[in-house]
């Protein structure tokens, strides 16, 4: 019965020293990991613009997502003038030409992040290499709907899978699991209706926004008490456990 005391004492001792509030913002964390999820909806990204500065802006019918330095960098794929007139006159899942954004907004902190998926047919193997060239691997590629996937997408030729069958499509995937790829933020540009009319896209992209808070203090507590009680309730079962295995 003394051990039994002892670990439930233990279990809301080290449950009350795990009661920190979390960081306000953390980069390299999905925001539903931390964040409180507000709910999804559906967007149009009217237009993709590159400024001077190598900054890089998607404005969509309400704000606009602004992204600099390197993660601008990884947004260069949407900007491939051999295909993506095609892509967005076709831009059907099952299709040769298909692309799929998503953006999670952190509405605490006006921040986002983006991943895409990008599916070319393998004649724009080359442009595609070319504009990633130089980046860092913060992606996946598959060719032919996930019968090879490209360790090394610079030297790997699609010849290279292990069926050694002509390929004909190339998947790029611009996320790693739960990494997030590329961080921005949210803004509003004082002359968006003048670049929306001069909008280098033809066909606006459709997207998903999914929308997030950080959590409030009352929540943190309610969550840490809800780990407290499904911890004590375990360690009540091992501790039984031990106390009748002399009878078993």
């Amino acid at each position: 019965m003394k051990k039994f005391i002892s670990l439930l004492c233990l279990l809301v001792l080290a449950a009350c020293s795990s009661n920190n509030t979390p960081p306000a913002h953390d980069k390299t964390k999905p925001f539903h990991l931390y964040m409180t999820h507000l709910g999804d909806e559906k967007i149009l990204i009217r237009s993709i613009v590159k400024t001077p500065d190598n900054k890089t802006y998607l404005l969509s019918d309400t704000e606009d997502y602004e992204f600099s330095g390197i993660d601008a960098h990884y947004l260069q794929p949407l900007f491939q003038p051999e295909y993506m007139t095609k892509l967005l006159k076709s831009n059907r899942s099952n299709d040769k030409f298909y692309l799929m954004l998503g953006f999670d907004a952190d509405r605490s902190n006006n921040l986002v992040k983006v991943n895409y998926d990008l599916k070319l047919p393998m004649k724009y193997l080359d442009t595609l290499r070319q504009s990633l060239k130089g980046l860092e691997q913060r992606w996946r590629i598959i060719y032919d709907d996930g019968n090879c996937e490209v360790s090394d997408f610079f030297h790997q030729e699609p010849s290279e899978c292990k069926d050694n069958k002509p390929k004909t499509q190339i998947t790029l995937y611009m996320e790693k699991g739960n990494k997030q790829i590329i961080n921005g933020r949210i803004v509003k540009l004082n002359n968006r209706d003048e670049i929306l009319k001069k909008s280098s896209l033809p066909i606006p992209i459709p997207a998903y926004l999914s929308n997030y808070r950080l959590k409030t203090d009352e929540e943190i507590r309610s969550e840490k008490w809800k780990d407290t009680k499904e911890a004590a309730k375990d360690g009540v079962k091992d501790t039984l456990m031990i106390i009748t295995a002399p009878i078993w």
